[in-house]
Parts: structure tokens; C-alpha cells; sequence
């Protein structure tokens, strides 16, 4: 008997975490329904989970596929606001929208709806964002706060569900605004009236939207030659990622040195010392 992926998915975290291997807790529940996946890969769910899905799909149990992580704290987002530079990666990033920023500004996390799912760390340039343990056995925490009769496990897991699915409306209806703007802008280009230009070799022809597309675009750039940002201004910018850039790597460096395994920390031994290496040649050359 088939099982449906909608029920599978009940059993899962809905963390989103990708830890899987797959896009997410629904395409990895329609890889289990049509049997192309083991039952024993949601490192976020644990034991627990792989014992419900054996009994549901009717398959012996087995142990987690990254026994040690499955078996790590649960863990939640945290910026070092310090060194945040605003790039609104980790926002993107976030499948729950548990982070709050704004290009530029710093950034923070919302603690009581973050799934510990790590999607966001990868992606900062700066390394700013650590993982910090909880003694929660289950996140987000915020299925405290909804008065659910369920238990703990899949309270949370209803909880984080929700909020995937207002994330996932909320970029599918900023994307439906964008392409609504850009309709009516096409279309207020094209009933635009033309007039003939008189052309030596052509003779006359009547302009289309491609011309006024591009004397559009040749104005918006004449515009922003006229106050583009001064050679220094850029370079300085340039400099500051690079520094932030270069903090953040030393960061890594002694993070992996003291909890790294084995070849992070031959790694992180080698770039700090290569580090050190290049600051006593930067101040010899002062």
C-alpha cells in the first residue's frame, strides 16, 4: 500500500533544514512515498523520526545516517551584530523568516521561531553567525506560546510548517508585484505615441519600444556618470569588505583550531600562520 507524501510529512520536522540532501521536508517525504529515499536521513528528527516512518511506511528502523550530529544539542542562530555589515544574505537564506534586518543595518535573530536549520551561516561573507546550543529538544520555540494539545515534537514541527508556508506566500507575492510592475511598464512603453525620425540614410521610420528602451537607458546612464561615487569612496568601501572579510577568516581560523577535527585544525594551524606571517611583512614595510 502507497503511502501519501502529505502523511509523511507529518512525521518530519519541517525545519527545511536541506540536511537531507533534499530542497526540503516535501520533497524529501515524496522521495520516501515513491520509495527512492532511506528512511534514516533527517538528521534533525533523530531516532524519533526514523521509528515513526519504519512503523509508517512499514520498514525496519535504522540508525541515523550522521549518528554524532543527530545526536548533537539542538542549536539556535546568533549574529554577532558587531561585526554584521548588512548584506541580507542570512535573510534570504532563512526558510522561516526568523531574522530581521535591512540592508545595511545589522541584523538579529528572532530566537523564539528559529528551527536551528544552519541555512544562514553559509552563506554570511563575513562569518558573523554562530550556532549556539539550547537544552530545547525540539525548535522553534515559539510552539510554546500557541497552546497546541499536541506534543512538543510536532507542535514545533506545525509550528515551523507555518511559518515555511508564509514565507514561501510571501515571496510568491512579491514576485507576482514585481512582474505586475514590469507588465505595466511594458505596456506603458509600447502604447507610448512615436514619432518619425528622419534618417539621412533610412529615411523616415517610426520609433518602437526597443529604441525607447535604449534612449531610456542611455539617459539613466548618462545620469549616473553625472553622480556616480567618487574613485576613493569605492576603493574605501572596497577595503572595508575586505577587512571585515579578513576578520571573519581569522575568526574561522581559531574557531576551527580549538573545536575543529582533525584536518580543519591542520588548516586553520597553516592560514593563521601564514596570517602572522603576512602582518610581520606589512610592518616591516611601513
Amino acid at each position: 500500500m502507497s503511502i501519501a507524501p502529505e502523511q509523511i510529512a507529518q512525521l518530519l520536522p519541517q525545519t527545511q533544514c536541506q540536511q537531507c540532501g533534499y530542497s526540503g521536508c516535501a520533497p524529501y517525504a515524496l522521495a520516501l512515498s515513491r520509495g527512492e529515499a532511506s528512511l534514516n536521513l533527517c538528521t534533525p528528527g533523530g531516532q524519533s523520526v526514523i521509528n515513526d516512518l519504519a512503523g509508517l511506511l512499514d520498514l525496519p528502523p535504522l540508525l541515523p545516517a550522521d549518528i554524532n550530529r543527530a545526536n548533537q544539542s539542538k542549536s539556535i542562530a546568533f549574529i554577532d551584530e558587531s561585526q554584521c555589515i548588512g548584506c541580507t544574505a542570512c535573510i534570504k537564506a532563512c526558510p522561516v523568516d526568523a531574522i530581521l534586518g535591512t540592508t545595511k543595518q545589522m541584523h538579529t535573530v528572532i530566537k523564539a521561531e528559529c528551527t536551528g536549520c544552519e541555512l544562514c551561516v553559509l552563506p554570511c561573507p563575513v562569518d558573523c553567525i554562530i550556532m549556539q546550543p539550547v537544552s530545547d529538544q525540539w525548535l522553534p520555540r515559539s510552539r510554546l506560546l500557541t497552546n497546541s494539545s499536541q506534543n512538543d515534537r510536532f507542535a514545533a514541527a506545525e509550528q515551523a510548517r507555518k511559518r515555511f508556508e508564509h514565507h514561501t506566500e510571501r515571496l510568491k507575492r512579491l514576485q507576482q508585484q514585481k512582474n505586475s510592475h514590469r507588465k505595466k511598464v511594458n505596456n506603458k512603453i509600447e502604447s507610448t505615441p512615436t514619432s518619425p525620425v528622419t534618417s539621412s540614410t533610412q529615411g523616415s521610420r517610426v520609433l518602437n519600444s526597443a529604441d525607447l528602451i535604449a534612449r531610456a537607458m542611455n539617459r539613466a546612464q548618462s545620469k549616473q556618470t553625472q553622480r556616480s561615487v567618487p574613485k576613493n569612496q569605492h576603493d574605501f568601501q572596497q577595503q572595508q569588505i575586505a577587512k571585515a572579510q579578513q576578520q571573519a577568516a581569522y575568526r574561522r581560523a581559531v574557531r576551527n583550531l580549538q573545536y575543529g577535527n582533525e584536518e580543519q585544525k591542520a588548516e586553520a594551524l597553516l592560514w593563521l600562520q601564514n596570517h602572522k606571517k603576512q602582518q610581520q611583512s606589512e610592518e616591516k614595510n611601513k
